[in-house]
């Protein structure tokens, strides 16, 4: 099966560099203090085996390199890491590799060959290491959380674990598709059968049409005697009626003409009106024009005028910065040419020096002898101390020229400081005036707003008067003709389905009322079924002259989709095609005369939506109202407990003219406030405004705190540079004395030199000419001071090579910022000079504007005197047109009594023929026929109120003379009396009875066709059910087929899915009471605890969950969570190991799973694993090899571990259990690497 033997890791987390961690025994204890390391190695373990870096206490692979907590430079930083595991199987060694690349990704390796994940992870599973299910490892803190992991977790688990889970989506795939097909195979049975029911009825259909025929010819003879017998009896009326008529129509022409005549009048006044009106709108018109010009050119007036003032501020901050500029050039200047004489004069003292010094080498080359130790101790620390201060020396001299420039460096952040704070100060002052601006703005605006909210509910109540007045008088003769044209449209047309208004309802009453609003001009609007249908209809209306109509095709209607996040727009709001009823084969034309329109529980919602939240909708409230997208408001009904009708005869003469008058007031007030109120673009310009001055203000202030921290941190360092200056001077004075002291001491010492070796050298000095020894000495000293003196002109001479080269920099650095500012000067100077002619040129244009506009005002006021007076003049013909009418009214009043029973009379005879017409009655005629009869009477006028000569006269009904000959004696002998208008008379009574017994017996056979409700077509429907049975018939045989190959394929997939979760699932039920029962005996329990695994659905568990129970020693049945933590971790343990013996890995590698373990728990832990570790397999234990006692498991320590054996890595800081391992791995941090480091111990080699 394989065994781990080494783990190699390369800069992995705390492990730095590269190490071999191992060789890994049977049973590997690896031990250790807290923060060594260890949880690394588990972490090293599980990387290299896969898993994922979120599951290694990290977010991203880079995470998992060394960081060294000291500070490392750029080329130190470890971008690679690496971690091996070495396996070995037969005696073959196999090396999985996987590594951090320096871009942060993964690269995997077997043998030291570069692979694909896959391959890597395919072959890490012919081991028995399954990364997905991690079945070779047990993190720190998961041993508790497997036991209480859910019964849905468990079965995930095993699925995976068994390989089950490798046709779930194959399983899913197939058994949608058997379902489908089973629902298509029992809706086509279900089609046969209903096909074959269908059969059967029609066969009985055909009989009943043969006796319903025979029923239908007597009732058509019956209906011709009946209907002649009805236009017997309107012919009598109608002879009656027209001699009355002609005696009144001679009283009505002589107050016709004079009528006539004051019509006249009125519509000459009402054109001078109209001529008024539209001279009044042209002016109107033109002073809007000119006010919005004047609107569109005041915001860019005042923009330029103040894009000019910060052009001016701008153009003085420039000449401040390009004088500062210039007296830096010119300093620069200087400070370049002072360096650069200071650099000659030093290469010439440079050049005598070393002259001298090698003249006077030369010299002393050949005649200097060493000198005496005490002499050259002395001179050797008088060099020390004159070094030490020349340096001291050269230091205070730069700390001097550093405090120098922090200096210059202050004045120039002071003047800086300055300069920002009148930035900061102006940027302040524009931002508050823009606030006040903006706020005085807004309340203006709301002002104007509620004043025009005030006239729009003032206007809404003059409209719906106007509206609803006229509308009244109208409504009962349009809605009478609209009804006879649709009834005509259905009788001729099929697909004629009905108005807008029939074929749709709300599903509450106090929607009826926006339903209607919203319908609008398409309520009455006729919906039919394609374009065709209604050209069809179109025709008729023209030939017939029966009026106009609205048709919605439903073929040709476009239909918008409905944005759903206007459904959810807000709580009291719905979208109206929601709050309506109707059938689904009309919602095309619903929805196009619905669209995105809103209804709103109140005017305040509408106005959240449309004006707040900036919804482009129509929104219409439940009392009417409507705010239109445009974002004007209009609508509103009178409230429906008042009758505006009856209360018409109680208005006075000419109210409809006042409120026409109030309408038009209120519209003029209207719009007015219209124009004043679009303040829009002005808030905007000035929030625009608003928002630059804030912007600049935190610049400004950002600018100035920026130079206080400079500000601040240069005056910290001058302070730092005066101490350091105060310690050099200590220091240099104290080197002066000791340096004084030094020269005393060497003085005394070459005095007593002399004396003591002038003998000695006396023929030395006189050979070389030297007067005495001190002349040598002197030579000697000089010789030391050149060569000092030598070092420092070198060390000078670069420093102002240096500095020159430095301070060149600086010149043209700000030679090239001069420039560049000289040139923002002048483009700045430029747009200035544009900006002030685009001034000059709006004011210029504004005054114009101003004086036209005046001028435009005073001629609109004349033009609304005039108008006013020809509105006047019109009511005055209006009310002398009304008294004449009032007058001919009650002299027609008569005439229009007698006209209506003549109509009446003539409609109910051409109702009668309609009826013989439409029914197909024919009666006997004399001359004419029933063609001629129209079959709408939406194109004759013959309704009371629209009665003339003509129209009486020109009536079809005249031009068709019955045949009365075959109707009986016996039913027309009364009709020609005197006193059948009579109702008490005994002639109207058996009229009466004639009706009822005419009406019944029709009734009676009408009832007997109508209970049979025959089928015309069942004979021709029959040949057809036939042939559609027989094809069904093919139907299901086919889709019966398709379902039995779909579930045999599906249960296949369904059984070998089972049959390996069953095979895994029956291993573990059945072994892990003996692996629990294990770690849970002991010599008071020697039984031990219980342990078992039930399924929750025994059919297929794998679509439900597995049930984990553990019950302790002594213990009663309870839920795994209510288990003391040493219970959980000894259950999770015996699940694991359960699992383990199924598909047991080379390893199992256990983080510290005895945290929560009592010392016998740990004991018997460890008895359990050394037994197993010696095993070839983790199996399931029987009871010969039950632990029997601690000693018994001990006696192979002193041998040397199997490789076949199964191996237990265990992480563990508990002495019970490390104590019993074959293998010790020690971890500790190396303090001096700052690395984590491992020691190998073999504790088998050790006797118990």
């Amino acid at each position: 099966m394989g065994q781990l033997i080494q783990i190699e890791v390369e800069n992995f987390k705390s492990y730095k560099g590269h190490q071999i961690i191992g060789p890994f025994g049977s049973f590997t204890a690896i031990i250790g203090p807290n923060g060594a390391g260890k949880s690394n190695l588990m972490d090293a373990i599980s990387f290299v085996l896969g898993v994922k870096s979120t599951h290694l206490r990290s977010t991203q692979l880079k995470e998992l390199l060394y960081h060294s907590p000291h500070t490392m430079g750029p080329n130190e930083i470890i971008k690679k890491a690496s971690v091996t595991v070495v396996l070995q199987e037969n005696n073959a060694d196999f090396r999985f590799k996987r590594s951090i690349t320096a871009s942060g990704g993964s690269e995997y390796s077997i043998n030291d060959k570069l692979v694909s994940f896959q391959d890597y992870k395919a072959q890490l599973e012919k081991f028995h290491i399954i990364t997905k299910a991690k079945n070779f490892l047990v993190f720190q803190g998961d041993v508790e959380a497997i036991a209480s992991q859910s019964s849905a977790d468990l079965t995930e688990l095993i699925e995976i674990m068994s390989g089950s889970i490798e046709f779930r989506n194959e399983y899913d795939i197939l058994k949608r598709e058997e379902k489908n097909a089973a629902e298509l195979s029992n809706s086509s049975f279900n089609k046969k059968r209903a096909i074959a029911a269908e059969l059967k009825a029609v066969l009985k259909q055909k009989s009943e049409l043969e006796t319903y025929e025979k029923k239908k010819s007597e009732l058509v003879k019956l209906n011709v005697e009946y209907m002649l017998w009805k236009l017997l009896q309107q012919d009598s009326k109608i002879d009656k009626d027209n001699s009355d008529i002609a005696n009144l129509s001679s009283q009505i022409s002589s107050l016709s003409s004079e009528s006539s005549t004051a019509n006249t009048n009125v519509e000459s006044q009402r054109r001078f009106q109209a001529k008024a009106f539209k001279d009044l709108s042209k002016a109107d018109k033109n002073v809007k024009l000119i006010e919005k010009q004047l609107e569109e050119n005041q915001p860019t007036l005042v923009a330029n005028k103040e894009k000019a003032d910060a052009i001016s501020k701008k153009i003085s901050i420039l000449n401040s910065n390009i004088e500062s500029l210039s007296s830096d050039s010119k300093r620069q200047q200087s400070m370049e040419s002072s360096f650069g004489k200071k650099y000659f004069k030093s290469q010439s003292d440079e050049a005598n020096a070393i002259s001298e010094y090698y003249m006077l080498e030369s010299r002393l080359n050949t005649e200097v002898q060493s000198l005496s130790q005490l002499l050259n101790d002395t001179s050797l620390k008088l060099s020390t101390m004159e070094m030490k201060k020349s340096r001291a020396e050269v230091k205070k001299d730069e700390l001097s020229k550093q405090l120098s420039e922090k200096k210059e460096q202050k004045r120039a952040y002071n003047t800086q400081l300055s300069e920002a704070k009148s930035r900061l100060s102006d940027s302040s002052s524009n931002k508050d005036k823009l606030i006040s601006d903006i706020a005085k703005t807004k309340k203006s605006h709301e002002k104007i707003k509620a004043k025009e909210l005030e006239i729009n509910e003032k206007l809404k109540i003059i409209l719906q008067q106007i509206s609803q007045t006229r509308a009244i008088e109208n409504e009962s003769k349009k809605e009478r003709k609209d009804a006879e044209i649709l009834a005509a449209l259905k009788r001729l047309f099929k697909n004629v389905y009905g108005r807008i208004s029939e074929l749709c309802k709300p599903t509450q009453r106090k929607y009826e009322l926006a339903a209607i609003v919203t319908f609008g001009k398409f309520a009455d609007a006729i919906v039919v079924d394609s374009q065709q249908t209604a050209i069809e209809c179109i025709r008729y209306l023209r030939e017939q002259r029966a009026g106009k109509a609205t048709f919605l095709p439903l073929d040709s209607l476009s239909n918008n989709s409905v944005s759903d996040t206007l459904r959810r727009a807000h709580p009291n709001s719905r979208l109206v095609i929601d709050v309506l009823e109707y059938d689904s084969k009309y919602s095309r034309a619903i929805s196009f005369v619905c669209g995105s329109n809103i209804v709103c529980d109140t005017l305040e919602v509408a106005r959240e939506l449309c004006y707040n939240r900036n919804l482009s909708v129509k929104a219409i409230t439940l009392d009417g109202s409507v705010i239109h997208k445009s974002g004007n408001i209009t609508g509103g009904t009178f409230s429906k407990t008042g009758s505006l009708k009856s209360n018409l005869d109680k208005w006075e003469r000419g109210s409809i003219n006042s409120l026409i008058k109030t309408r038009d007031e209120l519209t003029i007030s209207l719009n007015k406030l219209t124009k004043e109120r679009n303040f829009s673009h002005l808030i905007e310009n000035l929030e625009i405004q608003l928002a630059d001055a804030e912007t600049q203000y935190l610049s400004s202030n950002d600018n100035l705190l920026r130079i206080n921290r400079w500000l601040e941190s240069c005056s910290v360092e001058s302070k730092n540079l005066e101490r350091q200056l105060d310690v050099v001077d200590d220091e240099l004075e104290l080197l002066s004395s000791e340096i004084s002291s030094l020269n005393n001491e060497l003085s005394k010492a070459s005095s007593k030199f002399n004396k003591a070796s002038e003998p000695v050298f006396r023929e030395f000095c006189s050979k070389y000419n030297f007067s005495s020894i001190d002349e040598f000495n002197s030579i000697i000293e000089n010789k030391k001071k050149l060569s000092k003196k030598q070092l420092e002109f070198d060390n000078h001479i670069s420093k102002l090579e240096n500095q020159i080269l430095f301070e060149h920099e600086q010149l043209e650095i700000i030679n090239n910022d001069k420039s560049r500012k000289q040139s923002l000067l002048n483009q700045v100077n430029e747009d200035l000079i544009a900006t002030q002619a685009e001034i000059q040129a709006l004011e210029s244009t504004l005054s114009s504007q101003i004086k036209q506009l005046s001028k435009l005002r005073k001629a609109h006021n004349d033009l609304q005197s005039s108008f006013n007076s020809e509105s006047n003049k019109l009511t005055e013909a209006r009310n002398l047109y009304a008294d004449l009418t009032s007058s001919l009214d009650v002299v027609t009043k008569s005439k229009s009594v007698k006209e209506t029973e003549l109509a009446k009379s003539l409609d109910k005879k051409l109702a009668i023929l309609r009826k013989c017409r439409l029914e197909s009655i024919n009666i006997p005629l004399k001359s004419g026929t029933l063609t001629s009869v129209p079959i709408s009477l939406a194109n004759i006028s013959t309704r009371p109120d629209g009665i003339s000569e003509s129209s009486l006269v020109n009536n079809p009904v005249h031009n068709i003379k019955p045949d009365y000959s075959s109707l009986p004696q016996s039913s027309r002998a009364k009709l020609n009396s005197k006193n059948i208008s009579d109702p008490n008379s005994e002639e109207a009574r058996e009229i009466e009875f004639l009706e009822t017994s005419y009406s019944s017996k029709i009734a009676s056979i009408n009832f007997e066709l109508s209970s049979m409700a025959p089928i015309s077509h069942a004979r021709e429907k029959l040949n057809a059910l036939q042939q559609k049975l027989e094809d069904s018939d093919k139907e299901f045989a086919n889709l019966r087929n398709v379902a039995k190959n779909v579930h045999a394929r599906f249960s296949v997939v369904k059984k070998s899915r089972h049959e390996l979760f069953t095979k895994m699932y029956q291993h573990i039920s059945q072994s892990i009471d003996k692996f629990y029962k294990i770690l849970t005996k002991s010599n008071m329990f020697p039984i031990g605890g219980t342990a078992y695994l039930n399924l929750e659905n025994n059919e297929e568990p794998y679509l439900g969950g597995v049930k984990y129970h553990a019950m302790p020693p002594l213990k009663r049945f309870r839920d795994m969570e209510l288990l003391s933590g040493g219970e959980k971790t000894v259950a999770a343990l015996a699940l694991l190991f359960a699992l383990q013996s199924y598909l047991p890995s080379p390893f199992f590698v256990l983080d510290e799973v005895d945290a929560a373990l009592d010392l016998a728990n740990v004991v018997q832990l460890a008895n359990y694993l050394r037994l197993r570790s010696s095993q070839t397999q983790l199996t399931a234990p029987g009871d010969e090899n039950e632990i029997t006692s601690e000693k018994n498991s001990r006696k192979s320590k002193g041998k040397k571990p199997d490789p076949s054996n199964f191996q237990f890595i265990v992480i563990s800081l508990k002495q019970p259990l490390y104590e019993r391992a074959g293998t010790l791995v020690g971890i500790y941090k190396d303090q001096q690497s700052n690395s984590s480091k491992t020691l190998t111990l073999d504790l088998n080699q050790y006797p118990e």
